[in-house]
């Protein structure tokens, strides 16, 4: 985990918590200071022995809220403030003489009482903070991993063949749980297909897509038209979204010709493979997103099949990967990928598409892909 996402889980703890571990490093660090004090075999008033704690603790919490917090320039500060502090104190207090050995005695045992009472106390803080903090880890990483299960079994690989069409599909997200879906399913003698993508990923773009399968699955059972589906999600999904959580949507649907109906809302074309002369077009639409606006129309079209044809439907964390040099592999790059092992099976050609992104640059978004082709 790099320094800026350190810092953002930082950002997160309860009030309570922050409070608890910055007063421990408060107790720690001026005990420590007390220590280093306490080597000083010349005279020490309660001022000094106050304001040395004071300075040590309150600076240590300045270094430790720059480091966690990521904040630059309070680092520089802190210097600054607390060289100026140390002198200015050195300078208030004035000369002290050497102590006498009885004297001396009496001031480690003060300073030593101190020093265990602050290290005890910190001690504490610092328990009592990994505590609560690792308990919440441990029950925020359980609903995690409940809800990535309930994800993989919602969204799992799947490999079928409908009359003269075979698809397959799957889904990885980028975190535990992804807010994308892909789906196809059989009614009577037709066939639907799809591909949603909410935007952002985790457990909110998570709650969002199990909403949008149980939606399309029930409309996909009286589907007349493709724009009927995107008309019904959109009015489903309209009040829970926002112009920057929304939902792009491919659709394809056939009865066993090689007419098919598509429609798009806001998502990356269909890449259709001809097999005939080996090249790539592309299908698209000027349908916007999904839950953006209400009482929204959407357009539908065609396209035409033919035998040893591909349609290859995938979301944009695949054409959004980026190398080390910050090159986006977008999609020129994956329409020439796909086109060299187009004509392989279709598990295949998922795990070379996917293994070529991956050497390209690291998986930042959820990467789905639903590949339907005509075999007869």
């Amino acid at each position: 985990m790099s320094w800026k996402e350190q810092s953002q889980t930082w950002k997160t703890l309860p009030l309570a918590s922050s409070v608890r571990f910055f007063s421990g490093v408060f107790c720690l660090f001026a005990a420590l200071n007390l220590i280093s004090a306490g080597m000083d075999f010349r005279s020490q008033s309660i001022f000094d022995l106050i304001a040395e704690a004071l300075i040590g603790g309150g600076c240590a919490v300045l270094w430790a809220l720059a480091g966690t917090r990521r904040i630059i320039w309070l680092f520089f500060a802190v210097a600054v403030i607390q060289f100026s502090a140390f002198t200015a104190l050195s300078a208030f207090s004035g000369e002290h003489p050497v102590l006498a050995p009885h004297d001396l005695q009496r001031k480690f045992i003060t300073n030593g009482l101190i020093e265990i009472v602050l290290i005890v106390a910190g001690y504490v803080l610092f328990l009592v903070f990994f505590n609560r903090e690792g308990a919440r880890f441990f029950k925020t990483q359980t609903e995690f991993r409940l809800a990535g299960e309930i994800h993989r079994t919602l969204v799992p690989p799947r490999h079928q063949t409908v009359g003269n069409v075979e698809l397959f599909g799957s889904s990885i997200p980028s975190s535990e749980v992804g807010g994308d879906l892909f789906d196809f399913v059989e009614t009577d003698a037709s066939w639907h297909a799809y591909v949603a993508d909410v935007s952002g990923h985790g457990v909110g773009a998570g709650i969002l897509m199990s909403m949008i399968k149980s939606a399309a699955a029930m409309q996909l059972n009286k589907l007349k038209r493709p724009a009927d589906l995107l008309v019904d999600l959109n009015d489903v999904m309209q009040p829970y979204t926002s112009p920057s959580n929304y939902l792009t949507f491919a659709y394809v649907g056939g009865n066993g010709t090689g007419k098919l109906n598509f429609a798009l809302a806001g998502h990356l074309p269909i890449l259709h493979y001809l097999a005939a002369n080996k090249t790539i077009i592309e299908h698209t639409d000027s349908n916007v997103p999904i839950g953006l606006f209400k009482d929204q129309t959407f357009e539908s079209s065609e396209l035409t099949l033919g035998c040893g044809d591909l349609l290859a439907i995938i979301t944009d964390g695949f054409t959004e990967v980026f190398d080390k040099q910050d090159r986006e592999i977008g999609m020129d790059e994956f329409k020439s990928m796909l086109q060299a092992c187009a004509e392989k099976p279709l598990p295949e050609i998922y795990n070379q598409l996917r293994a070529n992104t991956m050497q390209f640059g690291k998986q930042t978004d959820d990467q789905t892909m639903l590949l339907i082709r005509r075999v007869a």
